[in-house]
């Protein structure tokens, strides 16, 4: 199995602002994640991201991954308080959340769950059907404002927005994001959070609003694209799994995500092969035939036509910005 080298920043209890140096975790394929330092200029801005990742926990695994810092561990047993908000998006799976103030709630697929500063808390997986997460932690005065309004409740703190396609595309983004750290990408974190906080607001809101059949079939198709990442979309397929007819799936995943479906799925082919570029040593043929691409010279040309640089200088590019040398992996 691939192995993913996994930045991780870590972040000094009480915020100090201290920028810490940077070490590689070795993590199974299926996590990604970070921890940020917080400058003056990103309390200024008002919402600022300490932390987002995601990770795939299959049935039967453990949970939660290791390597995160210690202000961060999580166990079942003793729970545990943050100083800062985290917001977890559940795209599929079940598990258990529970709070001090809200008690022991069910989480399943597109549940959200909020987790709140000095509030006690703890989660897990259910064994049988593990989960795939992703998350955002943060802070900041804007944050802050928004809790002392009501905007954020501890009371509420697991919902099931209506707009999970937008959800997951909010995250999709950050994630990519993090990954290029563009100048003034700490900005965009924070603009991209608020984002996810007014999705989340909104069903808040419309707490007694149940998914429409469609929406249901359209999350159902999205997690299916997930999970078969090696091969070309078979929407055929999928729509006979789901119960309906292709052209409805086809029509309706259009309406819900704004993306044809192969669109959509063309996307989640390119973000695995940056996730290949980026954290394993193999070869551009090999990325091409494990993300569906029988052709590595057109995986190439899709991958620059997505990306603005060709898979080769992608990697290059993000090696020398970890300090690392590009010329000791195999392009």
């Amino acid at each position: 199995m691939d192995k993913m080298i996994c930045l991780v920043d870590f972040l000094p209890l009480e915020r100090q602002r201290i920028l810490s140096h940077v070490e590689i975790m070795q993590l199974p394929p299926e996590t990604y994640f970070r921890y940020f330092p917080i400058s003056p200029m990103d309390e200024d801005w008002g919402l600022y991201v300490t932390t987002a990742g995601y990770v795939k926990v299959a049935a039967g695994g453990t949970y939660p991954p290791p390597s995160h810092p210690k202000d961060y561990a999580l166990t079942w047993r003793n729970g545990r308080i943050l100083h800062e908000f985290q917001l977890h998006y559940i795209m599929s799976g079940e598990g258990i959340f529970e709070s001090k103030t809200a008690g022991r709630r069910k989480i399943s697929s597109g549940s959200v769950f909020m987790l709140f500063p000095g509030e006690w808390h703890r989660y897990t997986t259910n064994k049988a059907t593990g989960w795939h997460e992703y998350w955002v932690g943060f802070d900041g005065q804007y944050a802050r404002r928004l809790f002392r309004k009501g905007f954020l409740s501890v009371r509420m703190p697991v919902v099931k927005p209506r707009q999970e396609h937008s959800l997951l595309e909010l995250f999709t983004e950050m994630i990519s994001e993090m990954r290029a750290e563009r100048m003034g990408f700490s900005q965009l974190l924070g603009a991209t959070t608020l984002c996810m906080l007014a999705i989340v607001q909104a069903a808040a809101r419309n707490r007694g609003g149940a998914d429409t059949h469609a929406e249901t079939v359209i999350r159902q198709a999205k997690v299916l694209l997930h999970k078969d990442l090696e091969s070309p979309i078979a929407l055929e397929r999928i729509a006979d799994e789901l119960h309906v007819g292709y052209s409805w799936l086809r029509r309706n995943f259009g309406h819900y995500t704004g993306l044809a479906p192969y669109q959509y799925h063309l996307q989640l082919r390119i973000n695995r092969a940056m996730h290949l570029l980026s954290g394993t040593t193999t070869t551009i043929k090999e990325i091409a035939g494990q993300t569906g691409f029988e052709d590595a010279q057109y995986f190439s040309r899709l991958f620059k036509k997505k990306t603005g640089r060709c898979p080769e200088s992608w990697r290059r590019l993000y090696l020398a910005k970890e300090g690392r040398n590009p010329d000791n992996v195999v392009i």
